[in-house]
């Protein structure tokens, strides 16, 4: 399957994450469970950008461009309009998308420039981001994820069955961290640690890797920049409904 129609699937089972807080509670932790292969598809498809793109920093700049209107659409909504904490938008995955691929492209940088000092400085400076992303200090959505992913794609791009193998070991170190600090192992104590982490399932997105045939299908720009427009828009007219919805 072409990465536009996976795209699209993808899309689906995220409006369906999202859709959450207009649904019964009961279908809450089955959905976000089988939602965890979303965010790291299209991180997955990031890193195929910076490989076929003609334009990198056009790349880069498109995702940062779109961070920049989702920062600024979150924040009109929930000051403007939202005023409650409770439903606030703060979802930005292109902020996410944009600081993994800049990891990336300054990790490809240092792999081909041949100046020592350019070399260190910028294997330090991805370092830096990374670190900072699992530290938190940059507020990504799903990056203690979705950076890690981004890097086991790049490195092992060439090599599908080291790729999943990595991924593995990674799904199996984010189902075990959760339990590790719990004060006993009973079935419903680790039950309920794995539905409130379930980071672990987002090798689920196996399949969909595999059924990728390494072409991204039409070129219209309406696929081009379909997710741009569909992630926030679907997201704020969520937030504004979850929000009306729930008053008075």
């Amino acid at each position: 399957m072409n990465g536009n129609l996976l795209k699209l699937m993808m899309m689906g089972l995220m409006l369906l994450d999202h859709l959450v807080p207009l649904l019964p509670p009961q279908f809450r932790v089955p959905i976000h469970m089988v939602t965890r292969c979303v965010a790291v598809f299209f991180a997955f498809m990031a890193v195929e950008g910076v490989h076929y793109t003609k334009n990198r920093k056009n790349y880069l700049l498109r995702l940062y461009g779109w961070a920049t209107i989702m920062f600024i659409g979150n924040t009109l909504l929930n000051t403007l309009i939202i005023k409650d904490p409770m439903y606030f938008s703060y979802n930005n995955i292109f902020l996410t998308l944009a600081v993994g691929v800049t990891i990336l492209l300054l990790i490809d940088f240092s792999k081909n420039v041949k100046k020592p000092f350019f070399k260190i400085s910028t294997i330090i400076l991805a370092i830096i981001l990374i670190l900072a992303v699992l530290l938190g200090l940059i507020p990504t959505e799903g990056g203690f994820v979705v950076i890690p992913f981004m890097l086991l794609s790049y490195f092992f791009r060439d090599n599908a069955k080291k790729r999943d193998i990595s991924y593995l070991i990674f799904a199996i170190f984010l189902l075990i961290m959760p339990i590790l600090g719990l004060s006993n192992y009973s079935f419903e104590a680790i039950k309920l640690q794995l539905e409130g982490n379930p980071e672990f399932l987002f090798i689920t997105v196996l399949p969909f890797i595999h059924l990728y045939n390494g072409k991204r299908g039409s070129a219209n720009p309406f696929f081009k920049y379909l997710f741009y427009v569909f992630y926030p828009a679907h997201l704020w007219i969520i937030t504004l409904l979850n929000f009306y919805l729930h008053q008075g």
